[in-house]
């Protein structure tokens, strides 16, 4: 079962560029909860809260200035294109009884048995959508890779997923794979093998001028 994270939220009545950022000046982010047929609310939240917040995938109670709480998921975080910084928090409210859909992490486990064959564990997908009850929502899902042997892969199909919760993303898709390291050619035949294709590409240079003539 994930944690709660409590937060407390602010109204910011107006709203806009200029406001969002005297907000984000003042040591604020704008954000906006919606859901439940309710209007969108603009509120802000501190900003120094925003690494815990980042790294919490399940529910978030936001005590607004009224005293009233609302259970929410942060849904989506607008950045800057430069700087990368958080500009703007979407957040959806939830009841406690209905479904919801969300991202978690997910993390290996254990030491594939691969590796020991000179493989290398490669994460493909590092986060699962999933639906599950608001209370069912976990942290994070753990992914045992121990039985994965050379050039053998573990699909979203594949994974043990918490009681209650079901994985919504594709069942085809690749989560980790153990691959066969390329081999490195030494340095005199990697020259040769890059002369050759050199040489293979101005031949057909060569004849594709000569059919345009």
């Amino acid at each position: 079962m994930g944690k709660v994270f409590n937060i407390s939220a602010s109204d910011r009545g107006q709203v806009g560029s200029a406001n969002s950022r005297r907000l984000r000046r003042a040591g604020q982010i704008p954000v906006v909860v919606y859901g439940h047929g309710k209007a969108a609310s603009p509120l802000s939240i501190d900003s120094a809260l925003l690494g815990q917040l980042l790294q919490h995938p399940g529910l978030v109670e936001m005590t607004c200035d009224d005293g009233s709480k609302r259970l929410t998921i942060l849904k989506a975080a607008q950045r800057h294109p430069i700087s990368n910084d958080i500009l703007h928090l979407d957040f959806q409210e939830v009841k406690m009884d209905e479904l919801i859909t969300s991202d978690v992490r997910l993390v290996a486990e254990g030491e594939a048995a691969g590796l020991r064959q000179g493989g290398q564990l490669e994460q493909v997908m590092f986060e699962l959508q999933i639906e599950c009850l608001p209370m069912d929502t976990p942290d994070m899902i753990r992914v045992d890779v121990s039985a994965l042997e050379l050039d053998e892969a573990l699909h979203v199909r594949d994974l043990v997923m918490p009681e209650g919760v079901t994985a919504v993303t594709d069942g085809d898709l690749m989560v980790f794979q153990v691959r066969t390291p390329r081999a490195e050619l030494p340095e005199d035949e990697e020259a040769e093998a890059a002369e050759d294709t050199d040489a293979a590409d101005a031949a057909e240079e060569e004849e594709s001028e000569k059919e345009e003539k």
